[in-house]
């Protein structure tokens, strides 16, 4: 039986702009921190390490060059020293980590969520389906043996997906459709509805993203929703721009952004802009039930016999083998 009432804590914090090193240390002291405040879980933004390459919204292709080698450089491989470091911490304090990083697999980045458990061991390992708009740039897309969100553990069946996955209709339902308890929305340093100018739509701020989407995404599924979020200081708007650019000056219209939902999407914890740390609340597994009980989109209130939804788990090689008959093998 999983654990019903538990602490958890979502990040809200700096990255270590292009750096993989620093940007290591400073999860494990954060997974220590979590720890030491009696947390079961503990949730990191979207691609934490080594941060979100918000750059690439801001520069022309010529300019962000630099910038793309340096991310690359310091992106995390999934086999390597430096995420052992992280299992390793998940393991001395006994808890699940939810970590959101940019993974280095061959000479492809990917927009990667791990969920590590409690003996270190990695239990989801899922990659964002589609990189949002310029992300595309950057990264390349999830298959299907990576994309899958939601893991049974001992603190209930826990979802991850990535920002603008939080707003995809089919994820949602697929997630509800497994019987999510808990969500991790991880989210990426995004800027206030101020920076807006027309005509870029107000979804490209983060400022629906925080106060829409995510109480949203708790009240169609009725979990405990968590939403870390990244910040930025003068120093970290001064290193995500290309020299010869004119760098912003005004970093507090990207913070503040983090929060934490309970299943009927009531807000339990909002940070000030100015706050860098870890959001704590205590969960209780038993304020789904009435939620789920109004609206259970896995089963009372679903029909399947008219609307189905359509996953293929495969892993799709690049390279398959022609079969003695001469034919082509199947996925494998």
């Amino acid at each position: 039986m999983p654990l019903t009432k538990y602490k958890a804590a979502a990040v809200t914090s700096e990255p270590c702009w292009f750096d993989l090193e620093a940007g290591v240390q400073k999860t494990i002291n954060f997974i220590n921190e979590a720890g030491q405040a009696g947390c079961k879980l503990v949730a990191f933004p979207e691609v934490w390490i080594p941060g979100y390459p918000y750059w690439m919204w801001k520069v022309n292709y010529q300019q962000s060059l630099p910038l793309l080698k340096k991310y690359r450089e310091n992106s995390l491989p999934i086999d390597s020293e430096e995420f052992r470091r992280i299992r390793r911490a998940a393991r001395d304090n006994q808890i699940y980590v939810s970590l959101g990083f940019s993974e280095i697999d061959h000479a492809t980045l990917y927009l990667t969520q791990t969920l590590i458990d409690p003996m270190g061991e990695v239990i989801n390992h899922r990659r964002k389906i589609k990189p949002t708009h310029v992300e595309k740039l950057v990264y390349g897309d999830g298959a299907g043996d990576t994309f899958k969100s939601v893991t049974q553990t001992e603190l209930g069946r826990l979802g991850q997906l990535n920002c603008w996955e939080n707003m995809n209709p089919f994820l949602k339902a697929l997630n509800v459709s497994e019987g999510e308890q808990i969500h991790i929305a991880a989210w990426p340093v995004y800027p206030g509805k101020e920076t807006l100018k027309y005509p870029d739509p107000a979804t490209n701020v983060s400022d629906p993203a925080s106060d829409l989407v995510t109480p949203a995404y708790a009240i169609e599924t009725g979990t405990w929703t968590l939403a870390p979020f990244q910040r930025l200081s003068v120093e970290g708007l001064k290193k995500n721009t290309p020299e010869g650019v004119e760098p912003e000056t005004d970093p507090t219209t990207y913070n503040g952004h983090a929060r934490i939902y309970k299943p009927d999407g009531t807000l339990v914890s909002k940070p000030d802009p100015d706050f860098d740390g870890l959001l704590f609340v205590d969960v209780d597994l038993n304020e789904c039930h009435l939620t789920k009980a109004l609206a259970d989109f896995s089963g009372h209130y679903m029909r399947p016999d008219l609307i189905r939804l359509l996953v293929d788990t495969r892993r799709k090689e690049l390279i398959t083998e022609a079969d003695p008959q001469g034919g082509i093998s199947t996925y494998s």
